[in-house]
């Protein structure tokens, strides 16, 4: 009952497997030569360079994926690679010096760096083969002369930046950053996004908060006010939780539901604060976009649950369905077009529905149905092989069931894994 195509055997396919254990912690201070890499245990491993080659310390790191023995670390006048040799053995090459200060990095779909420079204070991309950089954001700027951390976002290809008790959004394509929200009470020192709602991640310094922003701009907070001493870096780890740092060098880790931080460890190369963590095997996410129409028990609902990783499950779960009806999972390569038609794609004129669209190519599609619940819900369970990894694609749930013309159709979701 199953269509296959090129996609699902793609994704089934193997890849080479990472050198470094996923969910190794890596994490810098203020040194112009050396970062620690947390594994099992409270243990830090200090990975000591001949130099960073820069004018100052480092502020940022970052695991690759594509060689993932090797982490990206940026700080005063430098971007280089760390390649890990062995424990304790490390290699470096300068990547540029065409830099001001990194504050932190994040990777864009072409393998490019999106590099938030509170030197410049412009949002700049480095290509990390050639060395070249280009400005992202140009002029004058709402954060001013405070651009202190941001990251890109994986799903709209948005830049969100922190500055002085504020977030703003550059939008992808533009040069000019927008006021997300203020007030937050301290220099924003971290920018990460929930792996499964997408919402804006943030560490707070002097108000010592970690807090999220929903789509409306309403903060939260993920972890009571003050229990992470001094935050001054942020990460998502393999599970999709947070990773926080600063203080004088304590790690934290927080449930992405929210809850008190647990310490895992103080970092000891350099001692002192953490300004910077990335995490191995970490960035995966399941991300929903797009508008579902009525179920007979009203909107779709799609989301996903993971963990986003290689060797794990991941649970695609539609809402508001008639019960013990038959549904279609679509999976696809594209959010933007199905053959000719652009996406999202109005079914309404073509199959008397209402409000419904396409949001997602059609690649692939599994069927299944609906559970006995009222209202019911589908779901589908995609075991994550070697195949998936790296690979960005896109689901959407479709449903025949007592609603105009006769199916509902669910928002679109954005997913990748390591």
């Amino acid at each position: 009952m199953n269509h296959t195509s090129p996609l699902l055997a793609f994704l089934l396919s193997a890849t080479v497997s990472a050198q470094v254990a996923v969910g190794d912690i890596a994490m810098t201070g203020f040194s112009s030569t050396a970062f620690g890499v947390l594994s099992a245990g409270p243990t830090v491993t200090g990975y000591t360079t001949p130099g960073f080659l820069g004018t100052g310390a480092s502020q940022a790191i970052l695991w690759d994926r594509a060689q993932p023995n090797t982490f990206v670390i940026g700080g005063f006048g430098f971007i280089g690679r760390a390649t890990i040799t062995g424990p304790g053995a490390v290699t470096y090459a300068l990547i540029t010096a065409n830099i001001g200060i990194v504050s932190q990095m994040s990777w864009d779909d072409s393998g490019g760096i999106v590099v938030i420079d509170s030197g410049t204070n412009q949002v700049r991309r480095l290509d990390p083969v050639s060395g070249s950089v280009v400005d992202l954001s140009s002029g004058t700027q709402p954060w001013g002369l405070d651009l202190s951390s941001g990251a890109r976002d994986p799903v709209t290809g948005d830049v969100v930046v922190g500055g002085s008790g504020a977030i703003y959004r550059l939008a992808n394509g533009g040069s000019t950053g927008t006021l997300v929200v203020g007030g937050l009470g301290g220099y924003v020192t971290g920018i990460a996004f929930d792996p499964v709602t997408g919402e804006i991640i943030a560490t707070v310094l002097t108000a010592n908060r970690l807090v999220r922003v929903s789509s409306a701009a309403v903060v939260t907070d993920v972890a009571p006010p003050f229990s992470l001493p001094g935050p001054n870096a942020l990460a998502v780890d393999q599970n999709g939780d947070f990773i926080a740092g600063g203080g004088v060098g304590q790690v934290y880790r927080v449930p992405r539901a929210g809850g008190s931080p647990t310490f895992l460890a103080n970092n000891t190369s350099p001692n002192g604060n953490v300004n910077g963590l990335t995490v191995a095997g970490g960035g995966g996410f399941g991300i929903p976009f797009g508008l579902g129409c009525n179920g007979v028990a009203g909107p779709v609902s799609l989301t996903a649950a993971g963990p986003f990783l290689v060797g794990s499950t991941v649970v695609l779960t539609s809402t508001n369905h008639a019960p013990n009806t038959l549904g279609v999972l679509l999976l696809g390569f594209s959010n933007t077009v199905h053959q000719t038609f652009a996406l999202p794609f109005l079914l309404d004129p073509m199959l008397g529905t209402s409000n419904c669209y396409l949001n997602v190519s059609i690649d692939a599609s599994l069927i299944g149905f609906t559970d006995a619940g009222n209202p019911a819900s589908l779901a589908f369970s995609l075991p994550m092989s070697a195949g998936f990894s790296g690979i960005r694609f896109y689901a959407q749930h479709a449903c025949f069931e007592p609603v105009p013309g006769n199916l509902s159709w669910s928002n679109g979701l954005a997913l990748q894994v390591p």
